[in-house]
């Protein structure tokens, strides 16, 4: 889980820097993520309310906002 004291900012920049990682995923590709709300930044807006989801593999960890803003897990689209 993300630290408390640490937000990663709804902006377009970082959907941006988002989707270069998330949109290349293999959960985020197999389970059509990009279809339910949040559809990005999922460290920042909260795990997707897609109905159900398997775990293929995370990029998390390999996204600058990941680094940039000192979180902790990766599987943000899947644990919030």
């Amino acid at each position: 889980m993300k630290s408390s004291t640490v937000s990663v900012e709804d902006t377009p920049e970082n959907r941006q820097i988002c989707m270069k990682y998330c949109g290349g995923c293999p959960t985020y590709k197999y389970n059509s993520l990009g279809k339910f709300q949040p559809d990005t930044l999922f460290c920042g807006r909260g795990r997707s309310s897609a109905p159900s989801m398997k775990e293929v593999n995370c990029y998390c960890p390999a996204c600058p906002l990941f680094d940039k803003h000192n979180l902790v897990i990766g599987r943000f689209c899947h644990r919030g």
